[in-house]
């Protein structure tokens, strides 16, 4: 490995063990697959810090990382949310982190659901949060993940894990830190669906970002808005 790729990766872990304390260690012991990208600050519209009591329980926000293309949920889930070791299919486990912020409560997944990959469009959203007092019609219980398409059903509070329907995976975790006051995004972890979704909507992709290479392009910032605010149409099930 190149040197400067070297110290990348070092600068990467140390900023990803800010995420738990116990990230780190189990990180070194090789059960975490994290997938350090660009360590990315989450914004308002006007460009400075979102702190974390900006962030309501009561609402669902969406910002995009990675890539400009790849959307992802915010979510603050109004208590401590500890880490939490999932399995996948294959066998393969990997430790979640848990919450970020002055109360650990701000967590944040990629909104690509694992199953057929429905995704938040501008037009229309079948994927997002149920917050407190807005139960899941299926599961008639609050504060889940839910993508109407076909009914999966994700626990926030343990790591993306399926509750309910056909996804085979968890969602892939955004792993944040909280660093000075601000949040930041950090990486991944959990099975990544990235290569997939630009494969399978390669041309929506490049109807809404002119080409896949911008639609590809990895993020140095990440706006942060409410999802109503984004979505024309978020569908509830």
């Amino acid at each position: 490995m190149h040197r400067r790729g070297f110290l990348r990766l070092c600068t990467s872990i140390a900023a990803a063990s800010l995420a738990s304390p116990s990230f780190f260690k189990d990180l070194v012991r090789g059960s975490v697959e994290f997938k350090p990208y660009r360590k990315a600050p989450l914004l308002k519209e006007d460009g400075t810090p979102l702190t974390p009591s900006e962030v309501s329980p009561e609402e669902q926000y969406i910002f995009f990382y990675p890539y400009r293309a790849t959307p992802c949920l915010l979510i603050n889930l109004g208590e401590k949310v500890d880490p939490v070791k999932l399995k996948l299919s294959d066998g393969t486990t990997y430790l979640w982190s848990g919450g970020v912020g002055p109360h650990r409560s701000i967590v944040a997944y990629s909104a690509i659901c694992p199953h057929q990959l429905s995704y938040p469009t501008p037009e229309v959203s079948a994927v997002g949060y149920y917050p407190e007092g807005v139960p899941s019609k299926l599961l008639k219980r609050d504060k889940v993940i839910q993508c109407c398409a076909h009914l999966s059903v994700f626990d926030p509070a343990r790591g993306g894990e399926v509750l309910e329907g056909p996804s085979p995976s968890p969602l892939t975790a955004i792993v944040l830190s909280y660093e000075g006051g601000v949040l930041y995004a950090l990486g991944t972890v959990g099975r990544e669906l990235f290569e997939e979704f630009f494969d399978v909507f390669k041309p929506d992709l490049r109807k809404l970002y002119r080409s896949t290479r911008r639609a590809k392009k990895l993020v140095e910032k990440c706006t942060v808005v409410k999802m109503e605010d984004y979505v024309r149409e978020f569908i509830r099930c």
